[in-house]
């Protein structure tokens, strides 16, 4: 039988400072090349999600931005990208805008990943640019209007803010065809939320599917921590949540394993391993 575990990263196969301990590496590294097949689905965009990754010795495509787009880690190219369409993001931004609220656009320029935006007057959002330029060498775009980027193949539409200011726009947003959203608590803050706005035709599940068929995988198993792993939990066999995740998605799950902090994700894969070569 062949067999594809997934992971996503933040909270779940990344330890609470964000990082890939040394511990879950060498263990990831040494079952792939024993011949595991491993690969990661998460929210994190391209430019940070590739770095923090660089750890493991990852042969297979990767998921990001929650299925919006798939990345060939072996020609280092996209294979897969869902783009929304330019009316959505006009609706998008006008209701935003609305709500006097401030957000990032997404989008790739000649295999580059950009982040629009025309305003920094949000706390969070001013704080969550400054954190990725200094700690990953972000690509931010300031222009006059996010309308002019609207038609620039805009993948992923991002908001970070408390809840109670989130809430509304997330609520009208159910009713705006087109789009999909993700909506939950920044595991990172206790005072934030965020809420991704992408196309209706990603999820990741969606991006799941297509590896699958791709790849010609038997089975698929998948771990994760949060609301917006619910749509992988449904694309694969067997769903484990870490001690950490959210509690819905404990109770959804197979089972629990060990925490983020105590390589959970990697001592439960090297388990299994090692039960299926007894087998043998």
């Amino acid at each position: 039988m062949k067999r594809l575990f997934v992971s996503d990263l933040d909270g779940t196969l990344l330890n609470s400072k964000a990082e890939i301990s040394d511990v879950t590496a060498d263990i990831i590294n040494r079952e792939i090349e024993k011949g595991l097949n491993f690969t990661i689905s998460t929210a994190r965009t391209p430019t940070t999600a590739l770095k923090i990754v660089k750890k493991l010795n990852l042969k297979l495509p990767v998921m990001m931005m929650n299925g919006v787009l798939v990345y060939d880690m072996q020609q280092k190219k996209y294979i897969q990208k869902t783009d929304m369409d330019e009316n959505v993001v006009m609706v998008l931004l006008g209701l935003i805008k609305t709500k006097g609220l401030n957000c990032f656009l997404y989008g790739l320029e000649d295999n580059d990943f950009v982040a629009y935006y025309d305003s920094v007057d949000s706390v969070s959002l001013n704080y969550f640019r400054n954190e990725r330029i200094m700690k990953y060498d972000k690509k931010f775009v300031e222009v006059e209007d996010l309308s002019l980027v609207a038609g620039k193949g805009i993948v992923y539409c991002m908001l970070r803010e408390p809840k109670e200011k989130l809430e509304g726009l997330y609520c009208e947003l159910s009713v705006v065809k087109g789009v999909r959203t993700e909506f939950y608590q920044d595991i990172y803050s206790d005072e934030y939320y965020m809420l991704e706005i992408y196309s209706d035709r990603a999820s990741k599940k969606e991006a799941l599917s297509y590896l699958r068929k791709a790849g010609h995988f038997d089975s698929v198993t998948s771990f994760g921590d949060n609301l917006n792993d619910m749509a992988l939990k449904n694309a694969s066999d067997y769903f484990y949540a870490v001690s950490n995740a959210h509690p819905d998605i404990q109770n959804m799950a197979d089972a629990v394993i060990p925490s983020n902090d105590e390589n959970g994700v990697a001592h439960f894969i090297e388990q299994m391993v090692r039960q299926t070569e007894e087998v043998k």
